[in-house]
């Protein structure tokens, strides 16, 4: 059951990458990934948060569909959640990625 998910996916990732090259946009935008755009290590902003899994100082894990985006640092907090996007401001030390 396994290989059939991978193949699916395969073939999946292939359809975007085609469409992207084809439309001339980032394929990111057509399969529904987060946008992330960090600021140095002071500001990280996500489009396409659909919430927060876990909130903390030190840590904010958020929901971005098919990925769940965690920041690692200190003195974490979100400034803004709106319209899909997430803004945190801190000092960013790791960024991880999760299904």
């Amino acid at each position: 059951m396994r290989k059939r998910r991978n193949c699916a996916r395969n073939r999946e990732d292939k359809l975007f990458d085609s469409l992207s090259k084809s439309l001339d946009i980032p394929i990111d935008a057509l399969a529904g990934f987060a946008h992330i755009e960090m600021s140095g290590n002071r500001e990280i902003s996500v489009d396409g948060c659909l919430g927060v899994l876990e909130y903390g100082e030190n840590s904010i894990s958020l929901n971005t569909g098919r990925l769940t985006v965690k920041i690692c640092g200190c003195d974490l907090t979100v400034v803004s959640m709106q319209n899909g996007q997430a803004v945190i401001k801190g000092t960013v030390t790791c960024v991880d990625f999760g299904n």
